[in-house]
Formats: structure tokens, C-alpha cells, sequence
């Protein structure tokens, strides 16, 4: 409920406008909106926004304009304000890129161009409200759109989840009415913020007492690491200065220790917790976890971009014993984010195989033995609670909402009954980095992506222009590829939804989704350009993932009866008579296949260490491979009917071919050395290595630069990373 408003009775209604549109009705004498006599949900700052929006529909109302009336007196980042527009829309029915309500003005703000009526109530006997119309204002002139590549370079700014504050208390209030009796102690989780920062500022690991907590943040341009107390107002001490991109903190249980990450420099370091200078006990891995002794340390082996590829190990605190805890192919995917139980028994960890489904799993540390927890969507970061007798991990429902999900376990680390929900994040984004502290606190962060599709063009000489964005939406637009007239299909992951499929020209402008409804994503051209090879997801289905071609004038699907099991990151070849893709095999080996639409399949390439993620050159002769060299992965090449691989890079760090040049010599692929990601080529040829893009942050990343059929513009994905820690307190029971 909204401050201010007392909905006792009709004698508690003030007595304000009633505006009415398309037959939307927004009551500000009840701060209530409707459509006939269904109620209209907004949060509380969504409704200002509509409502100072339609008060002042006769001019473009400018961003900063709406901060400061919304948000009047608080400190908050533009994102906060294109999320809530978007709430808006979403709530009323309308289509930013075929809106009746509320249209983008580029560069300047929004306007209000629906029609509005106006009724003024009148007091009737006993003061109760009686509407008396008002003539309405003229219609307004919808200002012209501009297609977003006129958008220009737009600025690109960190941006923090302050509006993360208001969805997630949101959230505990619906929850509360909602949860069921068996978990009636959510109400109790005192759930607060500890930080307010722009960008990103993450992995929190709380101290043994629960008083203090070590994250990372990227406040100087380098991810650093920071201690502060959970004191309201505490001071905040930089733990490290080295610029090393330092991550994923763990703090030993005896209180000395900060375990992390270096992404620059690579492998698990430590250092006091009081502060000094770091140590690498670990020349490969990341994700560290103390055993309770605070004696030895596992960690995974982290394989870059081959999720099938890495396993968990354990190091003592001096840098000897290293040892392995689990094998690759045991069981087969890349096991991660390892945590160590309070009685020293048991490691939890996850297994991650390329898709949305990760198993969460123990391992008996003295004899091997794995126990299967469960298998949820997206999970990470499972950890144990204070008396060993359950996990909690991050996740999210089908639709991408966020939650916090925690599984009873045995003595033996065995699932007992089914998973349940410790609190939602509808909408106030994805949980990550769990602590638990021994006092009962839980920390973690609260995070959100902004993750849409740049461009650059590239000139007769390969030169590369500025980037700019193509499209600005609060849903992941990725994968996009061209058709071999230039337009542009691309995959949109939108929180609340299914993923969808949209197509658009070059210049970004004419966006249309092309199966409304329809969970679909990954899409592919056929060379005829008259349709789409497509995944498709069917909640409900006994093979809930399946390929389909949709047809592009009717909008109608053709199923493709050939399974996708063990086959992922299917690629359509040119002439489109096969798919190429990678396989984790039994024994946890990854190599590169074909397959024929009768099913016909063909290994073409293996590795001594690994090879996946394919791509076909224009010609169909030739496949862009991955190859994995211990932490590092490089572009590789090989015959698309099979042969000896051919390595085309040799840096450090982690380099992911997507796509080729028409020439079907350069490479286009996203590489990452020390920290920070950026679109590269390289020549097949003569093996040289361009840079196209200058992007600074080890807080995002790029993905899928797919090169244009003319040779003159790459699309690419790049996501930007905000974060912010939280607190919450587990009830005793936990």
C-alpha cells in the first residue's frame, strides 16, 4: 500500500482526477489503476511514474525530470527509472516499439501520447466522491521515431540495483501472503541492504562472527577487494590495491585468511584478513573455500569457456598437497563454486553442462562418494547451513525471477523431500555469492544485467568504428545473426518470460518479435532467408527442448524430428544439410560432430585437453573451434569433414569464435586478457590478431560478434554487470 492513502471507506477516498484511457481508469483519490473492474498492479514508483507522465502529457518529460520528481530526495541511477517504465508498460499492455501509452523520445525522455480523459469528483451528501466528467484535452501529436541506430554513441555508465530495495520488499510482502504453511519462517528473514553503490559490488564472504564481510568492487576501475563491517555506517578498507581483478572472496574460519580469485593474474590466492601482501598458493583455479580447520582450501579448476571441463581440488593453506577432490567426467560437466561443510565431511558444488539445468551435489571428501541434491535452474553457489543439515543456493524459477532455494540434507549428504523457496526476487534480480556466517546471517548479492546488442562497422582497410548501441532493452538481447540480406534475428531473455525470438534490420529500427508467445531461442537463417531454424521450449513436454523451423511469412512452426540430446551449441552449416556441435562424452572428453537431419553423426574434431563450440565458414569447408590449454581457451580451425585441428591464437587468457568474415579467412570471436573482454579477428591465414573494441571494465563482458554478410559491421552482445549486498538472518530452524 501506498504512504498516505487509508482506504478505510468511501469517507477516506481524496478527492483527486480520475484519468481514463483506452479504457484504463487511474484513480489518484485511491492511487489505484484499473481496466473495467480488474485492478491494474504497479509497484508504488511505477504508478508515480504513470501518473506524472499523464499530469504532464503535452510536452517530452526528460529522464532527469522524472528522477527527481519520483525519486525526489533519494539517490538513484537511470536504470531505476528505465526499469520502472518498462514495469509500466508491462502493467498497461503496451509494446515499447508499437506503444499507445508511453513513447521513448531518443536522448531525451519519455512522453504520455494516449488520449486522456479527465472526471473531477464532486462531494456528494455524506463527502463521498461523485465523478463529474471533464471535457478532455485535445489528442497530443506523437513525436516522430527515430530508428535507435540514429541514437549515436549513447553513454555508458556503471549502474547500481537501487531499485532492487523496493521489488524485494515487494516481494517478501507478496511472499509472505503466499508462502505456504510448511515455511511460514520467511517472514522472519530481516532481510536488509548493506551497500548502495553504483556498478558492481559483489561476492560477499561474511566473517566467522557474522560482523563483518569482504567483497568485491569495482569502484576504482580494477575489481578490488573491500572489508567493512556490517555496522550501519561502518568504515570500509581496501584489502587489496594491486589492480589484479581480485574476486570471490572466502574468509577462514579461524577469522585470519581472505582466500580469492586473481582474473588477471590468474589462480587462488590468500591474504590476512587484517591486510598485506597476497600469496598465490594455487597457479590455476578460482572459487575458493576454506575446510573448517582453515587449513587447506578447495577450489575448481576453472577451464575459461569449456563449462564441461573443469573439477574440484584441494590445496593446503601453505601452497603443498594439492590434490584432486573430483575427475572430469565424474560425473561428466565443469563441477564449480565448491563449499566446505561445517564438520569438514562434505563439499557441495555444482555441475554445469552449457544449459539452464545445474545439478547441485555433495562429495564425501574422504571417499569420493557423490550424493545428487537436486537439479534446478541455474543454480550456483550452494552452501551449507550452520548445522550442516541443509544447502541453500541461488537460482531461478522458469521464467528467470531470482530465488533463494534451500534443500534439506541427511548425515550421508542426501536429498531429503523436495527443494523449497527461502525468499523470492521477482524482478529484483539474480542471487549470487552465498555466505553463512555462524551466528545465522546469510549474505549475498543482489544483481542485475544489462545486456543488449552493440554495433560496429568496419571500413574498406578492416578499421573499426566506435561501438554504439543497437538496442536498450531491461531484457538479454543475444545471439544475433545475420540473414544473407542483412537482417538480424537475435534471442531476447526477459525476466517474468520465456525466451523469445525478434527480428530487426541492421540499423536496429522495424523490430518485430516473430512467435509471440512462443518460448524460442538460438535462431539460425536458412540460405533461402524464408525461415528460422529455431530451439523451442514446451513447459510440460517430455522433451521440453526441441529444434523447429519457423517459417517467416506465417509465422508457423515445423517441428525437426531429430533430437538435441548431447548435442549443445547447435550451428546450421550454409547450405543448411547439417549441424555442427559439441558433445561431453561419458568420460567427460568434449569433441566436435556433425549431424545429418537423419540423424547421421560424425566426430570431426577431438583434442588432447578439449574442443567445442563450432562455427562454419561462409563456404561450409571449414569450422572456428575452441580449444582448451589449461585455464586458457584459443580459436582453433579444422576441415568441416574432419582432420587435424590447426590453432590460430596463443595469448593468454579466453578466446570464444562466433562467426566469420565473408571472405571466410578472419574470425570474429569475444576474447578476455586479464580480466576484460573485447571483440577480436584473427586470419586464418596469416594468424594476425586485430582488436576492434577498447572496452575497459572487468565488471562485463561481450559475446557472439556475428559479422554482417557484407563484411562491414559486427553485432555483438555486451552485458554490464550491477550488483549490490544484502543481509538476511536465517530463523533458528535453518
Amino acid at each position: 500500500m501506498r504512504e498516505g492513502t487509508h482506504p478505510v471507506g468511501e469517507e477516506a477516498v481524496t478527492a483527486r482526477p480520475i484519468y481514463e484511457f483506452d479504457g484504463i481508469r487511474v484513480d489518484l483519490g485511491r492511487m489505484a489503476a484499473s481496466r473495467g473492474d480488474a485492478p491494474i498492479l504497479m509497484e508504488p514508483k511505477a504508478f508515480d511514474v504513470l501518473v506524472f507522465l499523464i499530469e504532464h502529457r503535452d510536452r517530452v518529460v526528460t529522464r532527469d525530470e522524472l528522477l527527481d520528481a519520483v525519486w525526489t530526495g533519494t539517490f538513484v541511477t537511470p536504470n531505476v527509472l528505465t526499469r520502472a517504465v518498462a514495469h509500466v508498460r508491462k502493467a498497461l499492455g503496451d509494446e515499447a516499439e508499437n506503444t499507445r501509452f508511453i513513447e521513448t523520445v531518443a536522448k531525451r525522455g519519455y512522453r504520455f501520447i494516449a488520449p486522456v480523459s479527465v472526471s473531477e469528483p464532486r462531494l456528494a451528501r455524506g463527502g463521498v466522491p461523485r465523478l463529474a466528467p471533464a471535457p478532455a484535452p485535445p489528442p497530443l501529436q506523437a513525436v516522430a521515431r527515430r530508428p535507435s541506430a540514429n541514437r549515436g554513441r549513447l553513454r555508458i555508465a556503471a549502474v547500481a540495483t537501487i531499485a532492487a530495495a523496493v521489488a524485494i520488499a515487494a516481494a517478501i510482502v507478496f511472499y509472505r501472503a503466499a508462502a505456504p504453511a510448511r515455511n511460514p519462517q520467511a517472514a522472519d528473514l530481516h532481510l536488509r541492504r548493506l551497500t548502495n553503490r553504483r556498478g558492481f559490488t559483489g561476492f560477499p564472504a561474511l566473517s566467522p562472527d557474522g560482523r563483518a564481510v569482504v567483497y568485491t568492487s569495482d569502484v576504482t576501475g580494477s575489481l578490488e577487494l573491500y572489508l567493512a563491517s556490517l555496522v550501519q555506517g561502518g568504515a570500509e578498507l581496501p584489502l587489496t590495491k594491486d589492480g589484479g581483478h581480485n574476486m570471490q572472496p572466502a574468509w577462514s574460519p579461524d577469522g585470519q585468511w581472505i582466500a580469492f580469485h586473481s582474473r588477471k593474474r590468474g589462480g587462488v590466492w590468500i591474504v590476512p584478513a587484517t591486510g598485506g601482501v597476497p600469496q598465490q598458493i594455487s597457479d590455476f583455479g578460482s572459487d575458493p573455500a576454506w575446510s573448517p580447520g582453515s587449513d587447506q582450501i578447495v577450489f575448481t579448476s576453472d577451464a575459461g569457456g569449456l563449462v564441461g571441463q573443469s573439477s574440484l581440488w584441494v590445496v593446503r593453506r601453505d601452497g603443498t598437497g594439492r590434490r584432486a577432490l573430483t575427475a572430469i567426467g565424474t560425473p561428466p560437466g565443469g563441477h564449480r563454486a565448491p563449499a566446505w561443510s561445517h564438520d569438514g565431511r562434505h563439499v557441495a558444488f555444482v555441475v554445469g553442462r552449457g544449459t539452464w539445468r545445474i545439478e547441485v551435489r555433495t562429495v564425501d571428501v574422504a571417499t569420493g562418494e557423490q550424493q545428487l541434491v537436486d537439479v534446478a535452474t541455474s543454480a550456483s553457489d550452494p552452501v551449507f547451513t550452520t548445522d550442516d543439515r541443509a544447502l541453500l543456493w541461488g537460482g531461478t524459477n522458469l521464467t528467470g525471477n531470482g530465488r533463494l532455494f534451500r534443500h534439506a540434507i541427511d548425515q550421508a549428504g542426501k536429498p531429503i523431500g523436495d527443494a523449497e523457496t527461502l525468499l523470492p526476487m521477482d524482478g529484483a534480480g539474480l542471487i549470487d555469492g552465498l555466505s553463512v556466517a555462524a551466528n545465522g546471517t546469510v549474505s549475498f548479492a543482489a544483481g542485475t544485467l544489462d545486456a543488449n546488442l552493440w554495433s560496429l562497422t568496419l571500413d574498406a582497410a578492416g578499421r573499426p568504428s566506435e561501438p554504439v548501441r543497437l538496442t536498450d532493452d531491461v531484457a538479454r538481447s543475444t545471439h544475433a545473426e545475420f540473414s544473407g540480406d542483412g537482417r538480424i534475428a537475435y534471442m531476447q531473455i526477459a525476466v517474468g518470460s520465456m525466451p523469445s525470438v525478434w527480428i530487426m534490420r541492421a540499423d536496429g529500427s522495424q523490430r518485430m518479435a516473430l512467435l509471440p508467445g512462443t518460448g524460442a531461442g538460438h535462431p539460425e537463417w536458412d540460405r533461402r532467408l524464408e525461415r528460422l531454424l529455431l530451439v523451442v521450449f514446451r513447459e510440460g513436454m517430455e522433451d521440453p527442448v526441441q529444434l523447429a523451423w519457423a517459417d517467416i511469412a506465417s509465422r508457423r512452426l515445423s517441428p525437426v524430428p531429430l533430437t538435441l540430446k548431447e548435442m549443445l551449441n547447435a550451428r546450421l552449416s550454409p547450405d543448411a544439410s547439417r549441424l555442427a556441435y559439441h558433445r561431453i562424452e561419458k568420460d567427460g572428453a568434449i569433441g566436435v560432430w556433425t549431424s545429418t537431419w537423419d540423424g547421421v553423426r560424425t566426430r570431426v574434431a577431438t583434442d588432447r585437453e578439449a574442443v567445442s563450440y563450432p562455427a562454419w565458414s561462409p563456404d561450409g569447408q571449414l569450422l572456428a573451434l575452441e580449444l582448451k590449454r589449461g585455464d586458457s581457451t584459443r580459436v582453433g580451425i579444422v576441415s568441416s569433414t574432419g582432420g587435424p585441428v590447426e590453432e590460430l591464437t596463443t595469448d593468454r587468457g579466453q578466446s570464444w569464435p562466433h562467426s566469420w568474415a565473408p571472405d571466410s579467412d578472419r574470425i570474429a570471436f569475444a576474447g578476455e586478457r586479464y580480466g576484460v573482454w573485447n571483440v577480436y579477428t584473427v586470419s586464418r591465414r596469416t594468424r594476425a590478431v586485430s582488436k576492434l573494441t577498447s572496452f575497459s571494465s572487468a565488471a562485463a563482458y561481450v559475446r557472439y560478434p556475428s559479422w554482417s554478410p557484407s563484411g562491414s559491421q559486427i553485432i555483438f552482445e555486451r552485458g554490464m554487470m550491477s550488483a549490490n549486498i544484502w543481509t538476511l538472518t536465517l530463523p533458528q530452524d535453518h
